[in-house]
């Protein structure tokens, strides 16, 4: 695993204890930021934000709510992506009567486009898998 790391997130009930977690500190990410949370229902962002610089996609795991993107409100479930791009308002809340608190992933990101970075995949068809050996 040469300039790779892991960490175990726990289960989702576990993402409650720290509300917000960078994992991208655990991971020792140099590129995007990742984070997993978890809000009450009735919870909700203490606060308006926006990135010069980055976008955030926002990925819902469980529970449900909404989404402020500017003056747009979107809903949330599982399942529900979301993209906050660069300079966009954005806030995020848990609904009051959500069955179960919103746990969500958000993954952020900046630099050279997808396109400027181009395929930069090497890909080895030949290269057995090691659960096959």
């Amino acid at each position: 695993m040469s300039n790779s790391n892991v960490t175990e997130m726990g289960d989702l009930d576990s993402w409650a204890e720290a509300g917000k977690r960078f994992v991208e500190k655990e991971i020792g990410a140099e590129f995007m930021g990742v984070s997993i949370n978890s809000t009450e229902p009735g919870g909700e962002s203490p606060f308006w934000h926006r990135h010069s610089a980055l976008e955030e996609v926002y990925i819902v795991i469980d529970g449900q709510g909404e989404f402020a993107l500017g003056d747009e409100v979107l809903p949330l479930a599982p399942g529900t992506i979301v993209r906050a791009g660069r300079d966009a308002w954005h806030a995020l809340r848990c609904l009051p009567d959500s069955g179960a608190p919103m746990r969500w992933i958000c993954v952020r990101a900046g630099g050279d486009t997808l396109a400027g970075v181009g395929k930069d995949a090497e890909l080895d068809r030949d290269r057995p898998f090691p659960w096959n050996a």
